[in-house]
């Protein structure tokens, strides 16, 4: 039978093209083009691959205005057979369970006429909100089993229905096999998409595409739009401009090493290079590097009745992500304005439940819940969602954190679809109102704009939250508190996904986000075998090499060391951004460190707007001076990378 495949689109601000009006600090929006999400454009290639081996048809739909209509001919351009727009002003709103349900009844919509779906595709995320929700939502209310992060498929078997993929996570490579139907979310590394021929062109703005609005599809009124989500956006604010830190111009004749003298006695002042500082050095560095301001620690009066505040508790055979304490601090927090307690989830084969139990109590939960099954030896979406929605709708929690990792983020689209409840994804902060509503804030369009979104019609609120943005929670040894054991059915023939293998990845003998001190390198490089600089200026100051999304894509580096909106989050003790713009996907990811060195030989740089010394000069002079001074004062030494 011919493949019938369906891609989920979504049309999106250009973030390349918003600015900030140095006025009102306000994000322009008027003129701002609309293009097709990138990594939807990925899904569409991988689509369309599958239809070059296997025949079939290729079909597009996106929920929008009538202006989508542009991203859909470009899908058609590329290659797509047919294309359908979700367009009604009731749809208008909608928040991402909102939208998944009426993606869902779109593609119940399709099916009438074409038949039964093979395969849905999505991008990763969107770059406008990077939630990375809709794909997972859309596919647990198929009933596909869904690979999300998606960054090769290995084998794709339409005789015996079965698709093997590799699945991109923060500490290796998973090799999944999941029957067909199924669902898949890729990544930018997927592929490289298809230009459109000129045929293609002229079809596509030939082509009619479907229109569908919410009688078309049969929607209920009360699940559709702003009416049907239970999160919606509060307020909106745009970051105030951040005072540029200390900055030396060598640009004109300066030399590299007075420049370099000065940077590591200001480095060494700061205590930023290793040593612990004096409480005189710390003074001194609250001038330079302002400390963020202290949430506040006293219980509120908070109206009503509220349950307990939840972490889960991600973990790869036992060791726990880092993320998890770094939400327990957090929780501590609420819990306190709450009146309540800090739970923590942990869902796995009985190995290590104990001793991750153990340290959940000291990193500050007062309670337990362990649910434990020989199925449960790997993360899977559909068996991990099964065990935590029947610890949540038994014990019902006010809030649930999760880690804002591949995992935790593909747990939470697929938790918040199971038990229908509000996610707010991607959060940078987290807090209570007045009248004890749960508040998340979140970065929208690479950091340009900041959302608080609130969900107030039903619980638990469930929050997703980035790496390293909160502050990790003091360990308390032999701290205790009460386990309760969950036990759950599960028949391991029933579980569409199977892990085949995993395959470590292996950062310098640490992750990448555990790192204390981090020299990332961009295009300024020059080329890929220049990054010898930053290598030798990272085992300088004992640190690891982390990149840009653009050397990334050129191949100069592999995608593991890419930090950013589309790469990982760091807050490190000490970044060096060597040869680097500074463009804002970037600077979400990185502008939370202790102590940032920028070195760049262009002062207008954005680069130098977040960090607090700079060096304005030409790296492949200053960098070596930098290390000549290190050595010279013997401070070229390593400094110790936990293990996470």
């Amino acid at each position: 039978m011919p493949l019938k495949t369906i891609v989920c689109i979504k049309q999106v601000p250009d973030t390349n093209d918003m600015r900030i009006d140095p006025k009102t600090n306000n994000l322009i929006r008027e003129g701002v083009p609309a293009v097709l999400n990138p990594t939807d454009a990925n899904a569409v290639e991988a689509a369309l691959q599958l239809k070059d081996r296997f025949e079939g048809k290729v079909s597009v739909l996106t929920m929008g205005p009538p202006q989508a209509e542009q991203s859909l001919r470009e899908c058609l351009a590329m290659g797509a057979d047919a294309a359908y727009l979700l367009t009604d002003r009731a749809f208008g709103g909608a928040d991402t369970l909102a939208t998944s349900y009426s993606l869902w009844l779109a593609i119940k919509k399709i099916e009438e006429t074409d038949g039964p779906t093979d395969i849905l595709i999505c991008g990763k995320v969107a770059i406008d909100g990077e939630t990375g929700q809709v794909g997972p939502g859309v596919a647990v209310r198929l009933g596909f089993p869904v690979i999300s992060y998606c960054s090769k498929i290995l084998k794709f078997d339409l005789e015996n229905k079965v698709v093997e993929a590799e699945r991109r996570v923060e500490d290796g490579i998973e090799v999944v096999r999941v029957p067909i139907p199924c669902a898949l979310t890729v990544t930018e590394i997927a592929n490289i998409p298809r230009q459109p021929t000129i045929d293609g062109l002229i079809r596509a703005k030939r082509a009619s595409i479907s229109p569908f609005n919410k009688d078309a599809v049969k929607a209920d009124p009360k699940r559709i739009g702003l009416g049907g989500s239970p999160t919606y956006v509060k307020k909106v604010t745009t970051p105030p401009p951040k005072k540029a830190g200390e900055t030396k111009d060598i640009s004109n004749g300066g030399s590299a090493s007075e420049a370099a003298k000065w940077l590591v006695d200001k480095l060494v002042q700061l205590g930023a290079l290793g040593a612990k500082p004096t409480p005189q050095q710390q003074q001194q560095q609250q001038a330079v590097v302002p400390k963020e301001q202290e949430k506040e620690q006293i219980a509120r009066e908070i109206p009503g009745e509220h349950g307990d505040v939840w972490v889960y508790v991600e973990h790869r055979f036992g060791s726990p992500m880092r993320v998890s304490w770094e939400l327990m601090g957090e929780a501590k927090r609420l819990a306190k304005i709450y009146r309540t307690d800090v739970c923590a989830v942990i869902i796995g084969d009985g190995t290590a439940g104990e001793d991750l139990a153990k340290q959940s109590f000291e990193y500050g939960a007062d309670r337990v819940y362990l649910t434990e099954h020989p199925a449960l030896k790997d993360y899977r979406s559909e068996t991990y969602a099964k065990a935590f929605a029947n610890l949540s709708n038994k014990y019902h929690p006010e809030v649930i954190l999760m880690g804002g990792t591949n995992n935790g983020r593909d747990l939470a689209g697929v938790l918040a679809t199971v038990i229908e409840t509000g996610l707010i994804a991607d959060c940078t902060s987290l807090d209570v109102d007045e009248k004890g509503g749960f508040n998340g804030t979140r970065p929208d369009f690479g950091g340009k704009e900041m959302s608080t979104i609130v969900c107030p019609r039903t619980k638990p609120t469930m929050a997703s939250v980035r790496t390293r943005v909160m502050k990790m929670a003091d360990r308390v040894i032999g701290r205790t508190g009460e386990v309760i054991r969950e036990p759950i059915e599960i028949d391991e023939n029933q579980i569409k996904e199977k892990i085949l293998t995993f395959i470590p990845m292996e950062k310098a003998g640490a992750k990448l986000e555990n790192a204390e001190v981090i020299v990332a390198a961009g295009r300024g490089l020059g080329s890929p075998k220049n990054f010898a600089v930053a290598e030798d200026l990272a085992d300088a100051l004992g640190g690891q090499v982390g990149a840009t999304r653009a050397v990334v894509y050129l191949g100069w580096i592999g995608k593991e060391h890419q930090i950013g909106q589309t790469g990982v989050t760091v807050r490190v003790r000490l970044y060096f951004a060597i040869g680097l713009s500074g463009a804002v996907q970037h600077l979400v990811g990185m502008q939370n460190c202790d102590t940032i060195v920028a070195i760049n030989k262009d002062p207008d740089a954005p680069i130098f707007s977040v960090a607090h010394l700079g060096i304005v000069g030409d790296l492949f002079q200053v960098v070596p001076a930098i290390i000549d001074e290190l050595k010279a004062r013997g401070l070229a030494k390593k400094i110790p990378i936990p293990a996470m």
